[in-house]
């Protein structure tokens, strides 16, 4: 089966040139196989254009001049490449399998797919305290196993490393007015799921080294959470409440009078558990608290400013 390959990667403030040249040798024991890279940095910081320059003839690089944002800089790489599949990594990860690019390579060989997931891992040692928050969630939340995951089918969609057909992106592209952080992805995969495309999975997972502190992985968490609220606003269709089990706590919550209340009550303690969560030290049910409570809150003042 003859096909076309680019590896697409989103850059943003982040030193690409380890995954970039891990990726290039790779694809130089793959001959048999069309397969380049394209970079699009969205705008980062002067030091990190002049960082990830590349030489290499499989290399393309677009440099934008101002940022577009997570979901539309995705659908941007439409424009830069022809391929038939484009496989998406974010910028931040580590390729630790010689062999990355090559299970893919004799995934496509061996049948068509339109959606393949290969997912991320996360280290098994513990990071300084300052990093704590955004490890526990992710290693004992975010980061299922081959085996978890297609036993979860489409739960849980992540776009940090997947690979698709390229006229399925046309049709369902990222959403672009989702312009910060968090739950582009997820848009993406119920939509997938609603035009009934399947969603395959591979044991092929990138590594996530990069650890945000505590404190950026409490601001990520609150623009994940407005734009959580956002699609359930605007595809209210999706029914994401089925999908999201924050979403669907919080709506248990509601329909109960006494426990709605004591939720408003207790929006009030939010800079008392930011300040936990920040140090490193809150067990994760309080960091599930928090969201639970900011969510009502932020809902609580979307209701107030659609008035």
């Amino acid at each position: 089966m003859v096909w076309t390959l680019s590896v697409c990667i989103p850059i943003y403030n982040s030193d690409v040139c380890t995954l970039v040249n891990t990726l290039c040798e790779q694809i130089a024991t793959i001959p048999e196989a069309a397969i380049d890279i394209v970079l699009i940095d969205d705008a980062s910081d002067p030091a990190y254009q002049t960082i990830n320059q590349f030489g290499s003839a499989c290399v393309k690089y677009i440099q934008l001049p101002q940022n577009i944002g997570r979901a539309q800089i995705r659908n941007a790489f439409l424009d830069h490449t022809k391929a038939d599949y484009l496989l998406f990594i974010d910028g931040d990860s580590s390729i630790q399998d010689p062999c990355f690019l090559k299970k893919y390579a004799d995934y496509l060989t061996q049948q068509p797919i339109e959606v393949l997931v290969g997912a991320s891992v996360y280290q098994n040692q513990k990071p300084n305290r300052s990093q704590h928050l955004r490890w526990s969630y992710s290693t004992q939340r975010e980061s299922l196993d081959y085996h978890r995951r297609t036993q979860l089918a489409q739960a849980g969609f992540k776009t940090n490393n997947f690979l698709i057909r390229r006229f399925v992106l046309q049709q369902i592209p990222f959403d672009k007015r989702l312009t910060g952080y968090g739950h582009e992805d997820t848009l993406l995969g119920l939509l997938l799921i609603e035009q009934q495309i399947p969603i395959a999975h591979i044991d092929n997972p990138v590594w996530n080294l990069k650890l945000d502190t505590n404190a950026e992985f409490l601001r990520k968490t609150d623009s994940a959470l407005k734009n959580l609220l956002w699609i359930a606003v605007n595809y209210p269709d999706l029914k994401l409440f089925e999908h999201n089990r924050l979403l669907r706590l919080q709506m248990k919550l509601k329909q109960r009078i006494v426990l709605k209340y004591l939720v408003v009550l207790l929006t009030s303690i939010i800079p008392f558990l930011s300040y936990l969560l920040k140090s490193g030290y809150a067990p994760l049910f309080l960091f599930d608290l928090h969201r639970i409570l900011r969510l009502a809150q932020l809902n609580k003042n979307s209701l107030h400013d659609s008035h």
